[in-house]
């Protein structure tokens, strides 16, 4: 069952991406032009050739969820979220 999210809600969720220098500002800027500022964590894999980012903020609402998350998987190098 689906688990009811009251909105605003602060909600934390995971991306992992092809690593690049660039990703960490790359990533932070998606968010920030969709009104989000977000605590953004980074774990390199220990190959160096992947990244998982921990992602935190307040949405107001799921439609702002959504479209932030799809702005996420719209950055180069994405191939996963949970």
């Amino acid at each position: 069952m689906k688990k009811e999210i009251h909105y605003p809600a602060e909600i934390t969720f995971k991306g992992f991406f092809t690593h690049r220098p660039e990703l960490h500002d790359d990533l932070v800027s998606a968010l920030e032009e969709k009104g989000i500022i977000a605590a953004v964590s980074l774990r390199p894999s220990r190959n160096g050739k992947f990244s998982s980012f921990t992602i935190t903020a307040e949405f107001s609402s799921e439609e702002q969820l959504n479209d932030v998350c799809s702005r996420v998987a719209s950055i180069s190098g994405f191939f996963m979220m949970i």
